[in-house]
Parts: structure tokens; sequence; C-alpha cells
């Protein structure tokens, strides 16, 4: 019925759809003035949500999540539909914009108000490099743009994604197809240089640890969705 009743739109679907759609623009304005943070010009997909999150749907219950780089919170509201009475979730984002949009409009929905209150869902406001030691996780997501770091971030944050990881742990994250090579080729200079190191970084991951990959065309830009197991 897409929201319309008796000619006139459903109050609530016409909320929905205005909040959308100022989630939307909240992200696409952010990747004006941050590119290099937010590392896309729209939120993620429900496919792709449902293809980076699918280690943890098939998995066994009870399984602690924590997902990385949240945004506006695709990949979170999927989470929300499929996370079991026992399972643990917590959610890194350290944009003040986009942590503020996560709890108000979010972790606000009818999927989360039992696990929130129950503290078995929470929001962290930081960057995953500052989770604490002894954090351990079965299942870790990430949506960090991490062609758009610097070298050293992108093997410190595996470091610690390694670490938080418990034994058999799943790391699952996206990115956008011939986004590394292309941005190897049009970048110049130390930019290039970066790319290049951070590319070869990743690449050396995906090829000694990946055991599962998807990719999703309903997404934009389309996404290689991938899967990694360290141990």
């Amino acid at each position: 019925m897409n929201g319309i009743r008796n000619g006139k739109r459903d109050g609530k679907a016409g909320h929905g759809i205005l909040l959308e759609l100022g989630h939307r623009w909240r992200f696409i304005s952010r990747y004006v003035r941050s590119p290099q943070v937010v590392g896309a010009v729209a939120p993620s997909s429900r496919a792709l949500a449902v293809a980076v999150s699918a280690p943890f749907r098939d998995s066994k219950r009870p399984a602690s999540v924590l997902e990385v780089g949240a945004g506006t919170g695709p990949v979170t509201r999927h989470l929300g539909t499929i996370l079991g009475p026992e399972d643990r979730l917590d959610i890194c984002e350290i944009s003040p914009d986009f942590a503020d949009i996560l709890e108000r409009d979010v972790l606000t929905e009818r999927a989360f108000v039992s696990p929130v209150a129950e503290g078995r869902v929470r929001l962290l406001r930081q960057a995953v490099q500052d989770l604490p030691a002894d954090s351990q996780y079965d299942f870790i997501i990430s949506g960090l743009p991490l062609t758009s770091f610097e070298f050293p971030d992108v093997v410190e944050i595996f470091n610690v994604i390694r670490r938080s990881l418990k034994p058999g742990g799943v790391f699952s994250y996206f990115e956008y197809i011939a986004l590394r090579r292309t941005s190897r080729m049009l970048a110049f200079g130390k930019r290039r240089t970066r790319i290049r190191d951070v590319s070869s970084f990743l690449a050396g991951n995906i090829r000694t640890h990946q055991f599962g990959h998807r990719t999703v065309v309903q997404n934009f830009p389309p996404a290689h969705v991938r899967h990694l197991r360290f141990n």
C-alpha cells in the first residue's frame, strides 16, 4: 500500500519516509565535509546489510556482535531484526552526528526497545581503536571506509579487530567494487603511496584469511562483501 490509506498518506509511513530522507541528507552532507571519513555518498542498502551480517544470522546462539562505523544505521537496523534474546550488540560510531541519529532514530525502534533496556545493545561513541583490551566478540561487522584511512590506522584497526575476536570469530566488511584500483590510478604522490600500501595490506589479508565473499550490485556503489577468519 506504500503508506497510502483512503487517498491520504499514512502518518507513520510518511514520517518514516521523511526520516529516511533526512538521514540520507545528513549522510551526504557529512560526506561533503569529510569524504575521507565517511567514504560513501549514500547509506548502505538493505541487500548489503543482509550480506555483511550473514555469518551472524546463520550462527548458533547466543552471540556477541560489534558493529564498527555504523553511520546512520542501515546495517544496525537489520541487525535488530535478527538479534536473538541472548545476543549482545555493541555499536561503535565516532561521528557525533551519526551517533545522535543512532541513539534518537534507530535504537528507539521497536526491535531495540527490550535489548537496549536490558543492556544487551550499547552505543559506544568512540573509535574502535579505543575498545578495552579485554573486549571479545563472536562477530565484528565493519562499515569503515578503510581505503580512505592512513596506512598505520588501517593496520591498528586490524590489530584491534583480531585481538577482539574470540577464537573462530568472524570479521565481515565491505568495500566498493574497483575503488582501491581506481583510487590508486587517479592519485599522485603521497596519496598514491598511501592507497597502494593500504590496498596491498587489505589484499594480503583477503588472500590469507577470507573464507566467504559476495558481490552486492543492489547498492550504490556496488560492493564486495568479505568475511575473514583469522584463526
